[in-house]
Formats: structure tokens, C-alpha cells, sequence
């Protein structure tokens, strides 16, 4: 009984609460890396782009192929509070 309240408790409850704090932060960043991570026998990639603010941390997104190849590496985006992603700068 207990390891099912640690698992949902570890998988459920400090995920969503994660997201909610990252999506009131704000921030300018540039794209230092873009990642596809997987296996070559299996179809499914995932792909990540990370940032790196202007104060100096790294942010890492999951986010889909559509989304992926909009981001462009050296390239300068601002992440507004309330917002999920990044967008570019102009």
C-alpha cells in the first residue's frame, strides 16, 4: 500500500507540480542544443531542445518533431510567463 501512494506520489503529484512552476516562470534564453534521443529500432523518437537563459541555467523542453524543427540552434527566444514554450524573439 505504501509503495502505491510513493509511485503515484512520484509520478503524478511532483510532476504537476513541476509543470505548474515552469509555466510561471519567465525568461530570455538562447537554443544551445537540439536532441533526438531514442533507440534506432524503434520508430518513436523524442526530441529536446535546450536553452540556456541569460542567467546562466538550462532549460530542457520535450517537445514534438513539428515543434522541434522550428527551433533553430544560436537563436535568441523569450519565454513568457503563463506560456508552455518559448518564442522567438523578433
Amino acid at each position: 500500500m505504501i509503495d502505491a501512494i510513493l509511485e503515484f506520489l512520484i509520478y503524478a503529484i511532483f510532476p504537476y507540480f513541476k509543470r505548474k512552476k515552469r509555466k510561471k516562470e519567465e525568461w530570455y534564453g538562447v537554443v544551445e542544443e537540439k536532441r533526438t534521443e531514442g533507440d534506432y529500432s524503434v520508430k518513436k523518437h523524442k526530441h529536446a531542445v535546450v536553452f540556456r537563459t541569460s542567467e546562466g541555467q538550462k532549460r530542457k523542453f520535450h517537445i514534438s518533431e513539428e515543434l522541434f524543427n522550428k527551433y533553430e540552434e544560436g537563436k535568441q527566444y523569450h519565454k513568457r510567463s503563463g506560456e508552455d514554450l518559448p518564442e522567438p524573439v523578433s
